[in-house]
């Protein structure tokens, strides 16, 4: 799956959905970041994102949107290899804004898990 999927919550709550303006071609489970006058943009690689899109544009112009806390564990996959010694490290997000990278410098998404493959899952937290 290559986008950013809630898979746990370290409390007993759940982020309520937002309805955000925003740029256009912003995907399902993408990682964006908000500002209040150009809404929702997809996420850069070190940038610590705000939200993660959690369907597709509305005809109002809106996409929902839940906010990124980091209390939520993502799960995504990986462009490369996320070794188990990257634990506790954090990566990259890839250019897509839907995945991650193997890179730690400047990384933004603490893993927590991973398979270890190119391509294979990685969990985690944007904290």
């Amino acid at each position: 799956k290559q986008m950013f999927v809630p898979v746990k919550r370290l409390v007993g709550d759940v982020e309520p959905f937002e309805r955000l303006p925003g740029a256009a071609g912003l995907s399902l489970g993408m990682a964006a970041v908000y500002s209040g006058a150009a809404g929702l943009a997809k996420c850069g690689a070190a940038a610590k994102p705000t939200h993660v899109v959690m369907g597709p544009k509305g005809a109002d112009g809106r996409y929902p949107a839940i906010p990124v806390l980091p209390t939520t564990v993502f799960e995504t996959e990986s462009t490369a290899a996320v070794p188990a010694s990257a634990i506790g490290s954090a990566v990259t997000l890839h250019t897509d804004g839907l995945t991650v990278t193997a890179t730690t410098t400047n990384g933004v998404f603490t893993v927590s898990e991973t398979e270890n493959a190119a391509g294979g899952w990685v969990r985690g937290r944007f904290i």
